[in-house]
C-alpha cells in the first residue's frame, strides 16, 4: 500500500479522507497546524483511532503557510516511513462575508494558504516523489487552454 501525506486533517474532508485511506490499508500521515496545542483534540482522536482499530495513522505538524514547516513535515514522513507515495492537498482557508469588509492583508493570507501553500508542499515533496521513480507526478501548473 501507499504512504500518503494529507494536509488539513484537523477537520472535515481531510479528516475523513485520512480515516478512509488508513482503513483501506494505507500508511497515512495526517497533517495539521499545531497538533499539540490548537488542534490537540483532533490529533488525540486520530492517535486513539490508530490504537483501537488499529490503523497506520500518524499525526504530523504542517502549516502550509510556511516553507520550513512543509520541509520539516516531508522530512519527518521520509525519516519515519522511508518513502512518500502520495500527497493530498486539502488544507484551505475560507472567508465569508462582504468582500469590502476584508482587508488586503486578510485576502493576501487567503491566497497564500490556498495557492502558495500547495506550491510550498510541492516544492518539498516532488523532488522525493520523482527520485523514487514510478509514475510521473501528476501535479502540474498550466495555463487554461482557450
Amino acid at each position: 500500500m501507499s504512504t500518503v501525506l494529507i494536509t488539513g486533517v484537523a477537520t472535515g474532508i481531510g479528516n475523513l479522507t485520512a480515516r478512509a485511506l488508513a482503513r483501506a490499508g494505507h500508511r497515512v500521515y495526517a497533517s495539521m497546524r499545531a497538533p499539540g496545542i490548537r488542534n490537540s483534540a483532533p490529533a488525540e482522536e486520530l492517535h486513539r483511532l490508530a490504537e483501537v482499530e488499529p490503523l497506520d495513522v500518524h499525526v504530523v505538524e504542517l502549516d502550509v503557510a510556511s516553507q520550513e514547516s512543509a520541509d520539516r513535515a516531508v522530512a519527518a514522513v521520509l525519516e519515519n516511513a522511508g518513502a512518500l507515495d502520495v500527497v493530498i492537498h486539502n488544507a484551505g482557508h475560507l472567508v465569508t462575508g462582504y468582500v469590502e469588509a476584508f482587508t488586503a492583508e486578510e485576502i493576501a493570507h487567503l491566497v497564500d494558504v490556498n495557492t502558495l501553500g500547495v506550491q510550498r508542499l510541492n516544492r518539498a515533496a516532488l523532488p522525493h516523489l520523482r527520485g523514487q521513480g514510478g509514475a510521473a507526478p501528476s501535479s502540474t501548473w498550466a495555463a487554461p487552454s482557450r
